[in-house]
């Protein structure tokens, strides 16, 4: 039985990053709640939970990569989300979707807040709108496609277009222009680009005030 109360599952499939989760006392983590899965080398492997397959079995998907997971292997729950820490603490650092620490630097404190990543939205009346753009200085999107101040921006395009560049610029205009903090999110990119995209921030002195969040490919980062 875990921490939380919850029994102890195994893992009973493993497709890719596609794990289904046995528990025989049909008690199952709710949807939404992060699991725990442990190999046999000692390591573990971050898990959410998607859908409730039966009484007894749940579909997950891994947070980390898979290599070394194999049937059977315990699968503990933590009665709750996945949780990431937040604030001061995390700037100019490098995490991973579950909060590891990605960037060979020193361990985050324990003391460091963390929220989960499935909250509710705040309420409309604690929301307000902006009308002042965020001027980036690359004059095809202040002109065809402006940002708002304290607003999101995505990229989409294939390989070799320039998204990075444009990420770096909008993340430089920020810091250099506004003062402010950028989060930055990427997931199934090449673990080369992560890699440049940290040292290019290092270089040019924002990283103090910018946030990486990896995805899978964290993994394949050697810094």
């Amino acid at each position: 039985m875990s921490a939380t109360g919850l029994n102890d599952g195994k893992v009973v499939a493993v497709r890719g990053a596609v794990v289904d989760l046995a528990f025989a006392s049909g008690v199952l983590p709710p949807i939404n709640d992060a699991v725990s899965l442990q190999t046999d080398n000692g390591g573990s492997v971050m898990a959410e939970v998607q859908a409730h397959l039966d009484g007894f079995t749940v579909r997950a998907i891994a947070l980390h990569a898979t290599t070394g997971l194999r049937r059977g292997d315990i699968a503990t729950p933590t009665g709750g989300p996945v949780t990431v820490p937040v604030g001061d603490a995390v700037l100019g650092r490098l995490i991973d979707v579950t909060g590891r620490v990605g960037d060979n630097g020193a361990a985050l404190a324990d003391d460091v807040p963390r929220r989960p990543i499935h909250r509710a939205p705040p309420p409309l009346s604690a929301r307000t709108g902006t009308s002042e753009l965020f001027a980036t200085g690359i004059k095809v999107i202040d002109l065809l496609a402006p940002l708002a101040q304290g607003g999101k921006a995505a990229m989409f395009g294939g390989a070799g277009v320039g998204k990075t560049v444009l990420v770096m610029e909008l993340i430089n205009a920020m810091v250099v222009s506004y003062q402010g903090i950028s989060v930055f999110a990427g997931v199934g990119e090449r673990s080369r680009e992560g890699h440049e995209m940290l040292l290019d921030m290092t270089r040019f002195g924002v990283l103090g005030h910018t946030v990486l969040v990896y995805g899978q490919m964290l993994s394949l980062i050697h810094i």
